[in-house]
């Protein structure tokens, strides 16, 4: 084998290891943006598949054990809710009614555990109420 043979199997071999790892890399951390309602319809089909999903956090089904750092709650989307279980600490500003995007998996028996939770800030430009006079 001739030495530009050599370094074109070699380069290629490289570019083929790189592109690999790269593929693999993003499937790993990729996750689909779901509604609560697809998650719902979805069920067992995505049992333990990364998801990222979002609703509004109701405000009375939240349960805080400081001690065990155990989080749960319901959130909700179009009238459809969703039980979730986070292992880690409460995030700040949350509140009923509080937007959540959760990064996680769905568990087999319907829950949806969290590994993050991130709580989406009200827009500051949101229009202002009538009455409402500031200048």
């Amino acid at each position: 084998m001739s030495k530009k043979t050599k370094i074109t199997l070699g380069v290629l071999v490289i570019l083929a290891a790189l592109g690999y790892l790269m593929v693999s890399g993003f499937s790993q951390f990729s996750a689909y943006y779901l509604t609560i309602e697809e998650v719902l319809a979805k069920g067992d089909s995505i049992y333990g598949d990364p998801l990222r999903v979002s609703g509004k956090v109701i405000g009375d089904s939240v349960q805080w054990d400081p001690e065990k750092v155990l989080l749960k709650f319901k959130v909700q989307e179009n009238g459809k809710t969703l039980s979730v279980v986070h292992n880690g600490v409460r995030p700040d500003n949350f509140d009923d009614g509080q937007g959540v995007i959760l990064e996680g998996t769905l568990r087999e028996d319907g829950v949806f555990q969290a590994d993050s939770i991130l709580v989406q800030c009200p827009s500051k430009y949101e229009a202002m109420e009538e009455g409402n006079d500031s200048g």
